[in-house]
């Protein structure tokens, strides 16, 4: 009984922390895709991809 019991709080810590780690992980690729969005736009490239998505008419 004792033993399922801390087995299933250590697995349930273990799921949270991983979420937690998942979110955070999102959270700083989110900034840094903000970042390098404003260094771009300081430099004046708005859209790095913009050329490759243009079709040129053959």
């Amino acid at each position: 009984m004792q033993l399922s019991l801390i087995l299933g709080l250590v697995a349930l810590i273990f799921v949270v922390a991983t979420v937690l780690v998942i979110a955070e992980d999102r959270r700083a690729a989110r900034r840094a895709a903000q970042r390098r969005q404003a260094r771009l736009a300081d430099l004046g490239e708005v859209d790095p991809l913009a050329t490759q998505r243009l079709q040129l008419d053959r």
